[in-house]
């Protein structure tokens, strides 16, 4: 099934070869006739894009989306080969992940010299479906190809000096010299923020992508081909790739393969079988055999009904009749195919033929970072994310303790973004005039591939630490950590304030600044919150009789709902019971729900320090106080939907 596409093309180009010596014995002859080549025109001398093209079948996609604007005229000037040659799928096949799909889409394009850090069709709708599917649900699919080739239609590109279009000459005359500098300076991160750097030279390349694509077609296979596809179970595929003959699909008459009741139950999840177990143990006198049999029956019925969901049918070329026409033959849709036939793999050349030595060098790294702009893999997917479902998928970990403190990730998760708060409590820094603050902030931010933790280490015994860090499952999901402590403060203009401030193409999801008077105990600290969306969080008016602190972490701009939070703050100094904090005093739906956060509390002896994530994607947020009936200090940090900073309050459980 695999090769089958590079078989086909090897076939049709002897054929080809054989035409210019005069031998017809195999093909048909060249024709060149107008009508017919208005099918071809269509699709020949077009611009294509490999990223966004799709050359598969997709029902939702009744053309190839690749192909944009006229490059070269090529309707009169088109020679083509009437052939049929059709392959119907014998065995079923396997996609396990997203590897699988850039595969098969590469069986239906020939590219020459194509970087291989270049994914095509990897920024297409259909790409991006399976890439969910297959490298996030973990899915698994069995598959069955069908392929038929009417024509193969080409263009001698010696012909395209007098059919060039001459806009496509001039916007080639205009695209800038890149420079490495310059693609150091823009990356993907920045490139939707108007940086001058990517104004300058790159967004030019990119726009001329999005017009003319990043090659040109000028040879295809025209006809149609099938697609047929159904989710199982990881142990099916091991079954399929060690017992192929039993999948077999050489009898199967229909387009669907998976309308035949044995196979379908061959390769679908087991239905329990209490039932039948149940049945088979009654007391009757229905023959063993014939009940089995019987029920069999049922059970199909059953599997077609539950997992009619699993079962996809995708077609390119023919005909798509009814809203029955999947239950059509195989006979009948390829029969179909000779009204509607489509180009089914494409010969493809880069659109650097066209440009100047200078210009081909810049070509290939504005084509390579236009894959790593939109192309999908692991981290395009998440960057383009709802943040509140990124969030989601990570652990909260706390801690507290007098003295040092340390923070580990689970098993299989990294450290992404942290704190862990100090205070001191030794009576000799509870003056006016004492240069050491009596609260600090320690980050931890991510120092690497295996970065799981984060300490806070002293000998000192009247230190209190609390702290939370955010562990992440993929090690490219390193959000930005910033803070300021008090030594950090900034004269100027006769003012004076603390500022944090994200790098560019990042945003503040989660920050707050503290102050706490020197005279003042730790029930007295003043908590704030930062502006989620902003790139800055400052603290003015600095005074010399109190210790401030910022700390918050950034993320890429390019995660979607940012805009639309807000992290909320409350507090209260004389909680003696359980209590619990919510984003919304009245729960409508799951955008009221809670979606990161924590909680501490303390003591005024501080003989009990506490520290607790808030479950992410929850209605409440719990504190459980340590001793019932005794007062404590509860602060819970809670991003919330926002609500125009609605001032709440706790609540007891």
């Amino acid at each position: 099934m695999m090769t089958f596409s590079n078989y086909l093309f090897n076939i049709l180009i002897v054929c080809y070869l054989f035409i210019y010596i005069g031998s017809f014995s195999i093909c048909h002859d060249i024709t060149n006739d107008e009508k017919t080549n208005e099918i071809f025109s269509k699709y020949l001398g077009k611009g294509y894009d490999i990223l966004f093209g799709y050359p598969l079948p997709n029902n939702e996609l009744i053309d190839d989306p690749g192909f944009k604007e006229v490059i070269i005229d090529t309707q009169l000037s088109i020679d083509n080969i009437s052939n049929y040659i059709c392959k119907k799928e014998e065995y079923v096949d396997v996609i396990e992940d997203i590897n699988d799909i850039g595969y098969l889409g590469m069986q239906k394009i020939n590219i020459d010299d194509l970087d291989n850090r270049i994914k095509p069709f990897s920024a297409s709708m259909p790409y991006k479906s399976y890439f969910a599917d297959l490298e996030i649900k973990k899915k698994k699919y069995a598959l069955a190809q069908n392929m038929c080739v009417l024509n193969y239609a080409t263009y001698d590109l010696k012909e395209s000096g007098k059919n060039i279009n001459k806009d496509f000459v001039l916007d080639i005359e205009k695209l800038p010299i890149l420079t490495k500098n310059q693609m150091k300076l823009c990356t993907k991160v920045l490139y939707m923020n108007n940086n001058l750097h990517c104004s300058e030279g790159i967004k030019s390349w990119m726009k001329f992508f999005e017009k003319y694509g990043t090659h040109v077609v000028l040879s295809a296979h025209f006809g149609g081909m099938s697609f047929n596809t159904m989710e199982i179970t990881k142990r099916k595929i091991e079954e399929i790739k060690i017992y192929k003959y039993k999948y077999s699909l050489w009898n199967n008459p229909y387009l669907n393969i998976f309308k035949s009741g044995s196979l379908f139950q061959d390769l679908s999840i087991n239905v329990d079988d209490h039932k039948e177990n149940k049945k088979n143990n009654s007391n009757n006198n229905i023959n063993i055999d014939e009940k089995k049999k019987s029920d069999a029956y049922i059970k199909n019925d059953v599997l077609i009904e539950q997992y009619r969901d699993n079962i996809n049918l995708e077609i390119r070329g023919g005909n798509n009749f009814d809203e029955k026409w999947k239950n059509l033959t195989y006979i009948v849709w390829k029969n179909s195919i000779y009204s509607n036939i489509v180009p089914i793999h494409l010969d493809l050349y880069s659109l650097n033929t066209f440009m100047l030595i200078e210009k081909k060098e810049s070509y290939d790294m504005a084509l390579l970072f236009y894959n790593n702009l939109y192309g999908i893999d692991n981290e395009n997917f998440y960057l383009s994310q709802d943040i509140t479902d990124v969030l989601s998928e990570g652990k909260q970990i706390t801690g507290s303790n007098k003295g040092s403190l340390i923070l580990s990730c689970p098993v299989g998760y990294i450290k992404s973004t942290g704190l862990i708060f100090v205070y001191d409590s030794s009576e000799k820094l509870k003056t006016n005039k004492s240069k050491d603050p009596k609260i600090k902030i320690y980050p931890c931010t991510n120092k690497g591939q295996y970065d799981i933790a984060c300490s806070y280490i002293t000998k000192k015994k009247n230190i209190i630490t609390f702290g939370w860090i955010y562990c992440v499952k993929h090690n490219f999901i390193k959000f930005e950590t910033i803070y300021q402590n008090n030594d950090n403060i900034i004269y100027k203009d006769g003012k004076t304030f603390m500022s944090l401030t994200c790098t560019e193409g990042n945003t503040i999801a989660f920050g707050f600044k503290m102050k706490l008077k020197k005279l003042e105990k730790l029930e007295k600290l003043k908590i704030k919150p930062c502006t989620i969306g902003d790139d800055q969080c400052t603290i003015n008016n600095i005074k010399r009789n109190s210790d401030y602190l910022l700390w918050g972490f950034c993320v890429p701009s390019s995660f979607r709902s940012l805009s639309s939070l807000q992290l909320t703050y409350i507090h209260d100094d004389t909680i003696q019971n359980d209590i619990r904090g919510a984003c919304s005093d009245v729960y409508i739906n799951k955008y009221d729900n809670i979606f990161l956060g924590f909680t501490f509390s303390f003591d005024n002896r501080f003989e009990q320090v506490k520290t607790e994530p808030c479950e992410s994607q929850s209605k409440y947020c719990f504190h459980i106080i340590p001793k019932k009936k005794k007062m404590y200090y509860v602060g819970m940090f809670l991003l919330c939907r926002f609500d125009g900073n609605t001032n709440r309050k706790f609540t007891y459980k």
